[in-house]
């Protein structure tokens, strides 16, 4: 008798187990966006991403026209932001952005879109497409929410990221004047001065370019450069010595000029 329960209880429990996925998954189907959202957002509370992005994902597909679908489309883009997975992050925001223009979490959203490029951005030696993203996210960010507690935060990256680029035609630079490329040189170091004016390494290619400058013998240029030195860094170090090129070869200028050579 007790063999035969056991064998009933076996081949009916599956059936018993099928019938109560089907009711759980039925009761989960029939909630209610609100409903649903607050499970997401319990569910990234507590760091489970992964489960979050489908019950986020749900209420996009299924209530689009929601008052949380907003909600649900910015904690989809912030559980992939949390995961480290910031190309995917980056189309959830701008998803955002362009398909719900006055939600509040617009200004949050044109932010984060530039952390995420920034996270991607390489050291100075390799490409530098996501850097050129992040800057121009960046500089959207601040051109559109002026007055945001992150306007600081997102010009202190956009100075690190320029400082970046700077960085990468400067070592350039150097690695010609090293072979004696000057010409080759001095368009690196023009880069530098006409792209990147306000990052560290202007004074240094300025510096640099007057070098070349007078490694290719280009003395009226040379004093140019130098003059614009002398007006933009008065209180450099390198000041007295750009003087004294300037000095010399105005010098050796006029010799030239009354020898006739």
């Amino acid at each position: 008798m007790l063999k035969s329960s056991k064998f009933i209880l076996f081949l009916i429990l599956p059936a018993i187990l099928f019938v109560w996925g089907c009711s759980s998954s039925k009761e989960v189907a029939n909630l209610s966006a609100e409903d649903r959202f607050e499970i997401g957002k319990e569910k990234f509370d507590k760091k489970k991403y992964l489960d979050a992005v489908e019950d986020f994902k749900y209420i996009l597909i299924q209530y689009p026209g929601s008052a949380v679908a907003d909600d649900a489309q910015f904690y989809l883009a912030e559980s992939y932001y949390n995961k480290g997975e910031y190309l995917l992050a980056a189309s959830e925001y701008e998803n955002l952005i362009r398909g719900y223009p006055s939600s509040e979490y617009v200004p949050m959203s044109r932010y984060k879109l530039g952390l995420c490029y920034y996270n991607l951005s390489p050291k100075s030696q390799l490409d530098q497409t996501y850097t050129y993203k992040a800057i121009d996210a960046l500089q959207g960010f601040i051109e559109y929410h002026p007055t945001s507690a992150f306007v600081q935060d997102a010009e202190q990256k956009i100075h690190e990221l320029i400082n970046k680029l700077a960085k990468r035609d400067y070592e350039t630079a150097v690695f010609y004047m090293r072979r004696e490329f000057y010409r080759a040189a001095t368009i690196y170091f023009d880069a530098i001065i006409e792209r990147y004016p306000d990052s560290d390494y202007l004074e240094k290619a300025y510096a640099g370019k007057i070098e070349c400058l007078l490694k290719r013998g280009n003395y009226n240029e040379l004093i140019r450069v130098v003059e614009e030195f002398e007006r933009k860094f008065p209180s450099s170090e390198r000041l007295e010595k750009v003087k004294r090129m300037k000095d010399e070869v105005k010098s050796r200028v006029q010799t030239e000029l009354r020898t006739g050579r």
